[in-house]
């Protein structure tokens, strides 16, 4: 009997000293993905790997909000909210987004970044004769090729950055020496 509490002891002790470790779900959907995979359970295997894959996105997601920069001088900032669409859904990605605003005016900031969707637009960015068809204006912010349209009074402005996360912003042309000091503020290097 005192054999068995001791198993049962050590057992219990090891358990949850890997819990205390601090083993992440990521980690243990992979673990479970390659149990199922060895076991010939392909659709459990490719189950627990989209589950695994989902959780990097939000964390990747919640260190994105991260890139948004601060309000600049008068105007606030709403807090910067991100979403993930799991492989099922467009092929995945992460988007990202943050209001800035004041009294008169209004500026949205969107990031997406890992969707296989961002490829079109990646083309269209290095043709510069599309752009000019399409009526859109080149410019440059922080040293990446940009695109600025204007419909109406509404401006948008929209860059890849050297990871691959079309940047767009949204807002009113009159505040257009704004929009372009938010996008120059990115930080590009959290994306």
């Amino acid at each position: 009997m005192k054999l068995l509490q001791k198993a049962l002891f050590i057992g219990l002790l090891s358990s949850s000293m890997s819990l205390i470790a601090g083993e992440s779900e990521v980690l243990q959907a992979v673990d479970a993905a390659s149990k199922h995979y060895e076991a010939g359970e392909l659709s459990q295997a490719i189950a627990q790997l989209d589950y695994a894959s989902t959780l990097i996105r939000q964390e990747k997601g919640e260190q994105v909000k991260l890139a948004f920069p601060a309000a600049p001088a008068g105007w606030q900032a709403e807090d910067a909210e991100a979403e993930v669409a799991g492989a099922a859904m467009f092929g995945g990605g992460i988007s990202a987004s943050r209001n800035y605003y004041n009294d008169e005016q209004r500026i949205e900031m969107q990031l997406m970044m890992d969707s296989p969707m961002l490829q079109a637009f990646s083309m269209m960015l290095s043709n510069p004769s599309m752009i000019a068809m399409s009526g859109g204006k080149l410019t440059k912010i922080q040293g990446l090729q940009a695109v600025q349209k204007l419909e109406g009074d509404q401006l948008e402005i929209q860059f890849l950055s050297p990871t691959g996360a079309m940047i767009t912003l949204n807002g009113d042309k009159a505040v257009q020496s704004t929009m372009l000091a938010l996008a120059n503020a990115i930080d590009l290097k959290k994306l």
